[in-house]
């Protein structure tokens, strides 16, 4: 008997670990680990934990179609799960195991566990590369060092992709030969409360990335958060339900080779780089600056902190998207660097504040992808932001959302205020509206931020 272990890779398409064990037409089982207290470890979202069982549950009824039963089992954190395999091990026959690379600090050292069981029980392992576009450290410079500028490693990835692309796999075929034994486990409870949103499952998931590219103009629209001008695929690829390969090749289809270059195609780039930089440098893990000379000394402000953490600034972009992510679970990106900057670079709080709260919220909350947004709107980080871009929420409101549809879709007290006054309400509007007086005066905080920056 084979064992498949799926962790944040929950699909059925471009599984390199499934696809590989189910081509040796031996029986399989699939296995799920829950790691509850890691994810409070962590400090992700409770919504994102459901997120997940409810994929698993999706999961699980459609391995069974495949010929595929399924054990799911809960360990409280990572450091707990060598010790399950122990157990695995010892009360079941297992020729291989296979599974998917993880490539962050904890995941590797649980992994590096579980390898150490299972080479003592001469048990083969089998793991493969799957979530990401291209391996870690495979994109470098010619002296073999990390790149520090996201332009110069597209350049070079993009080039290793177009040499190494291959289509994602299929969805493997079920295997008469497999004979199931055993009951399904219990499906998971589930409380999910966001599926108006984020429906479950890969099929919605396909036609949601097929609806996007057929229809958006994602270079012109991206920047309008009260236009679907985005994929909004962010929580899927976070828990692995899509790859990252077979949002290039839906790319591919639609666009030609010029989607190796396209915007969108750059952002899961992106999303590689930040992977990269997390493997590279595990302090980014630790709450720790990329930059070691970056400034440190932030203000604590707790009222502050709490009034942007409920959009309550005063700032009707910036409370909108605030109220999105509690809303919602996810927030427009264009809207994420505005709070963002509001946090750091105006109120001058520690980012490392933002990072937390976004992971609590966000249902896309991924280790290197938040953490390296952060850096960048701090200017801490790997090709961040220069210190002196400093946005202006009111100009960038008027820019992104001219007609004020987003902030009222968001801060319902704005609802009647008419689109000239809407990104700036005045005093007699806001007493009015029971909506707040801005929080800072930006043009004295932004000043007062490039001095502190500069010191």
């Amino acid at each position: 008997m084979n064992w498949v272990w799926f962790r944040n890779d929950l699909r059925l398409s471009d599984h390199a670990a499934l696809s590989h064990a189910m081509s040796l037409q031996k029986p399989l089982t699939a296995l799920f680990i829950l790691n509850p207290e890691q994810h409070q470890i962590h400090g992700e979202a409770p919504q994102k934990y459901e997120f997940i069982k409810a994929h698993i549950n999706d999961l699980v009824t459609r391995l069974k179609k495949l010929g595929v039963n399924s054990v799911i089992h809960t360990v409280g954190t990572f450091g707990e799960v060598p010790k399950f395999f122990e157990s695995l091990v010892k009360n079941n026959s297992i020729d291989g195991l296979f599974f998917n690379r993880n490539y962050w600090l904890n995941e590797m050292k649980r992994d590096q566990g579980v390898e150490q069981v299972m080479l003592a029980a001469d048990i083969a392992v089998n793991s493969f590369h799957s979530n990401y576009l291209l391996p870690p450290s495979q994109v470098r410079k010619g002296d073999g060092g990390m790149y520090h500028v996201f332009t110069p490693y597209k350049n070079n990835f993009i080039e290793q992709l177009k040499a190494a692309y291959q289509q994602p796999l299929p969805i493997p075929e079920a295997s008469n030969k497999q004979e199931l034994s055993g009951d399904s486990p219990e499906m998971l409870p589930v409380e999910f409360k966001l599926s108006e949103y984020w429906p479950i499952g890969e099929a919605a998931v396909a036609e949601r990335i097929k609806s996007f590219l057929q229809q958006a103009n994602y270079q012109q629209e991206r920047d309008f958060p009260a236009i679907a001008g985005t994929s909004s695929l962010s929580p899927y690829l976070a828990i692995g339900v899509i790859s990252a390969r077979q949002c290039l090749a839906h790319a591919l289809k639609v666009e030609g080779e010029a989607a190796f270059n396209s915007t969108w195609v750059s952002e899961l780039i992106w999303r590689d780089f930040y992977n990269d930089l997390m493997h590279e440098y595990p302090k980014l893990a630790k709450h720790q600056t990329f930059k070691a000379s970056a400034k440190d000394d932030w203000v604590r402000d707790q009222e502050l902190l709490e009034k942007w953490q409920l959009g309550q600034t005063g700032f009707p972009i910036i409370d909108a998207g605030m109220r999105q992510l509690l809303a919602e679970g996810w927030m427009h990106n264009r809207v994420r660097m505005l709070v963002a900057s509001f946090l750091c670079k105006l109120c001058l709080l520690d980012w490392r504040q933002g990072e937390a709260y976004f992971m609590t919220h966000l249902l896309d909350g991924d280790l290197a992808s938040n953490n390296g947004g952060w850096q960048w709107s701090s200017a801490t980080g790997c090709d961040a932001a220069p210190y002196f871009r400093i946005f202006n929420p009111t100009t960038q409101s008027k820019k992104f959302d001219p007609d004020g549809t987003y902030i009222k879709t968001y801060v319902p007290e704005l609802k009647e205020v008419p689109a000239k006054e809407i990104h700036d309400p005045s005093t007699d509007t806001r007493k009015k509206c029971t909506y707040p007086e801005p929080v800072i005066d930006y043009t004295q905080a932004r000043k007062q931020a490039l001095n502190w920056f500069k010191d």
